[in-house]
C-alpha cells in the first residue's frame, strides 16, 4: 500500500505522548514494506530530528505551523466558519498540500492522525477520490464538554468551551462521517464516538509500547520520588498536575520529608513552572531525550488525569519499566489491569495520596504491584500485537 500520513507535529523517534505511537505505526509500516509518505507541521523541530525520518520514508514535506494572532483568534469566536479547537490548526496551505500530495503520489490511502488534521478531508476542494482515515487521539466535542461539567476546571478551558460546543459537534461529526474509517484506542472510546453518531464506522486499535527499549533501564539507585510524565501543554496533563499538586501533594509533603515530585515533559506552562518556584521540592524538566533515567531513579508514577480520552502510552510505559503506578479510572482506560493487582486505581484525593503514600512506604508492596504490572503489559500491551491490528485495519478499508 501507499499511505500518506498527515500529522500535526513531527513524530520522530524521541517524542512522547501521541506523536510517538505515531512514529512507530510509520515505522512498522516502512519495515513491511508499504511506502510511507508524511505530510506535517514543523515549529522547533531540528533539521537532525527531520532528517532522521527519512529512512523510514517515501517522501517527506514540512510546512510551518499555523501561528495565531489576533485576527485568528477573532475569526475563531466572532466568524466561526469552523472551530475554534479546529481552526487553530487549519492552514490553507496545508489544505492545498493534502490534496496535490495525495494525487501526485497516488496514494491508496491517507491517515490524518489526531482529528484536527481531519479537517483537511472535509470539504477539500483540492483532494480527489481516495481512502481516508482519522486517527482520533480524542474526540474534541467530549473533551470540551467535560470542561463545562469538571469541578475546579481551569476557568480559562470553561470559557472557551461553553460557546463552541454546539458548532464544535455539528462540525466534528460531519468531517468524521466523510472519512472511511475512525480509529480510536479503547472500548471506552468508541463508545463516546457513537454516542455522538451512531453511524459512524468505528474501528479500536491500542497502542502498545516497546518493551525491549523501555527495559534497558540505566541502573540508578531508587530515589523518593513521585514521577509524572507527558506533554505538559495539553490542558488534560496541565489539569491533573495541578489537581494532584494542590489536592494531594500538601499532604505528602507533610508527611515524607524526602520525597520530590518531578514534572518532565516539554511544554510546561507558565501555571506549571510557578510550582517549582514556590516549592524546591517540585521540580519540573521541560523536554528531555530520554525518560528512561528518570524512571529508573523513581519510587512511583502517577497519572492524575481527569480530562482526555484514549489509552495512556505513558502509564504502559511505566508499567512496561517496572514502575508501580497509581492512577485516576480514567487514566488506566483500556488498560486491563486490576487496581490492587498490578496498579492502585484511586479518584479522590484522600486515595490517591493513601495509594502514594503505601507504594513509598512499603518497598514488597511496591515490587510486586511492578513485577505484575510488567508481566501484564508483556502479555497483553506488545508494541507488535497493536501494530499488526492497525495494518489489518488499513488493509480492509483499501480493499473495500
Amino acid at each position: 500500500m501507499k499511505i500518506l500520513f498527515i500529522t500535526n507535529k513531527l513524530p520522530y523517534a524521541e517524542v512522547t505522548g501521541g506523536h510517538r505511537i505515531i512514529y512507530h505505526r510509520i515505522r512498522y509500516l516502512s519495515h513491511q514494506g508499504h511506502q510511507v509518505g508524511l505530510l506535517t507541521f514543523v515549529r522547533e523541530e531540528t533539521e537532525e530530528q527531520i532528517k532522521s525520518l527519512k529512512p523510514l520514508l517515501t517522501e517527506l514535506h514540512t510546512l510551518p505551523h499555523p501561528r495565531r494572532n489576533i485576527i485568528r483568534i477573532a475569526h475563531d469566536y466572532i466568524f466561526r466558519s469552523r472551530p475554534a479547537a479546529f481552526w487553530k490548526s487549519y492552514s490553507s496551505a496545508m489544505l492545498k498540500a493534502v490534496g496535490k500530495i495525495s494525487e501526485k503520489g497516488e496514494y491508496d490511502l491517507l491517515l490524518a492522525e489526531f482529528s484536527e488534521m481531519g479537517q483537511y478531508f472535509y470539504k477539500n476542494p483540492y483532494l480527489s477520490a481516495v481512502h481516508k482515515i482519522i486517527s482520533c487521539h480524542r474526540c474534541v466535542t467530549a473533551a470540551f464538554e467535560k470542561y463545562t461539567l469538571l469541578e475546579d476546571i481551569n476557568w480559562s478551558l470553561y470559557l472557551k468551551s461553553v460557546p463552541q460546543l454546539s458548532l464544535l459537534q455539528k462540525y466534528e461529526f460531519n468531517m468524521y462521517r466523510n472519512a472511511d474509517r475512525i480509529l480510536v484506542f479503547t472500548p471506552q472510546d468508541r463508545f463516546t464516538m457513537q454516542y455522538y453518531a451512531q453511524d459512524l464506522s468505528v474501528s479500536v486499535v491500542s497502542s502498545g509500547v516497546d518493551i525491549k527499549e523501555l527495559q534497558e533501564l540505566p541502573l540508578l539507585p531508587k530515589e523518593p520520588i513521585i514521577l509524572l510524565t507527558g506533554f505538559m501543554g495539553d490542558p488534560a496533563n496541565e489539569d491533573g498536575v495541578l489537581w494532584f499538586y494542590n489536592h494531594i501533594w500538601p499532604r505528602l509533603r507533610e508527611r515524607q520529608p524526602e520525597v520530590k515530585f518531578y514534572i518532565v515533559g516539554a511544554g510546561a506552562t507558565a501555571r506549571l513552572r510557578r510550582l517549582a518556584k514556590k516549592d524546591k521540592r517540585v521540580i519540573v524538566t521541560g523536554f528531555v531525550n530520554d525518560l528512561r533515567p528518570y524512571r529508573s531513579r523513581a519510587s512511583v508514577f502517577i497519572s492524575p488525569v481527569r480530562l482526555g480520552s484514549g489509552v495512556r502510552t505513558k502509564v504502559l510505559e511505566a508499567m512496561a519499566s517496572g514502575l508501580p503506578v497509581v492512577s485516576t479510572s480514567l487514566g488506566m482506560a483500556g488498560i486491563d489491569a486490576q487496581t490492587g493487582v498490578n496498579c492502585l486505581v484511586a479518584d479522590t484525593p484522600e486515595l490517591f495520596s493513601q495509594s502514594v503514600e503505601w507504594l513509598l512506604t512499603d518497598s514488597a508492596l511496591a515490587k510486586q504491584m511492578a513485577d505484575t504490572a510488567r508481566e501484564l503489559v508483556e502479555k497483553n500491551h506488545a508494541l507488535e500485537i497493536d501494530l499488526r491490528r492497525f495494518e489489518d485495519i488499513l488493509t480492509s478499508v483499501v480493499n473495500g
